[in-house]
């Protein structure tokens, strides 16, 4: 087929899940450069999680009215994907941008769980048991660490932006300064006409109960330590969080 005719994404948006990704992907396609595909379902794409069986040329096709705009895609849980995946990601597209949101990970994992066993089964908080909670917020966990190192095993640094959660609030016009910088869009906009304060898929608002916040404390204690020696000030309140 003509290169013309099998279009391909410039980005990424490749998670994490409940980091702020939908806020991101929303405010990217305000853009006039900018063009995001669509899913068949909920508007994430996961062509290269739940839909790798379909050909490649079902994944172009959901490009193809980008036009002469930067192409991109969002689906938070590419972040996890295996070694093997994303090595044939770099085969696909070899110059690729990648965005990463991190969060909080004690934070994120609940909010994932949270919306796994209630929003997505229609219950209520009070119905839970602690094995399925507990059960849930296993199976939600992420080693940002180890994911990070997956990707750039394949992609060079430059490729490879992250963020973070809390800029979405504190900052959120320099977050999408850079995002914008990094996918080679223009960073000259009226930044407010993006709806930079709109909330966007709101989570439970179910605030983390003790028995889990100490469980998740431990849990991931040595984790955000590891990611404050990368980070740094970044991730301080993180630090702050294992002993509030």
């Amino acid at each position: 087929m003509p290169e013309a005719a099998y279009p391909l994404p410039d980005f990424l948006i490749i998670g994490a899940p409940k980091s702020g990704t939908w806020w991101l992907a929303s405010r990217m396609k305000k853009h006039p450069q900018v063009f995001l595909a669509r899913g068949e379902h909920s508007g994430e794409v996961k062509y290269f999680t739940k839909y790798f069986h379909k050909p490649l040329s079902y994944y172009s096709g959901l490009f193809e009215h980008a036009g002469d705009r930067l192409k991109g895609e969002k689906s938070p849980h590419y972040c996890s994907l295996s070694r093997s995946r994303i090595q044939f990601i770099r085969n696909l597209l070899p110059a690729v941008r990648l965005i990463l949101i991190l969060r909080d990970p004690i934070e994120r994992a609940w909010s994932e769980a949270l919306v796994a066993l209630l929003r997505d089964k229609g219950r209520r908080f009070e119905q839970l048991t602690e094995t399925e909670l507990t059960g849930m917020l296993n199976k939600v966990q992420m080693n940002y660490s180890m994911l990070i190192d997956n990707w750039l095993k394949f992609f060079d640094e430059n490729q490879l932006h992250i963020c973070f959660f809390d800029d979405i609030k504190n900052d959120p016009e320099s977050l999408l300064r850079n995002v914008f910088r990094h996918i080679g869009a223009d960073t000259q906009l009226e930044y407010q006409e993006l709806g930079l304060h709109e909330v966007v898929n709101r989570g439970m608002q179910i605030p983390l109960q003790p028995p889990y916040r100490d469980y998740l404390r431990e849990t991931y204690a040595p984790e955000i330590e590891v990611l404050h020696q990368r980070f740094g000030a970044k991730i301080r309140p993180w630090v702050a969080n294992l002993s509030s």
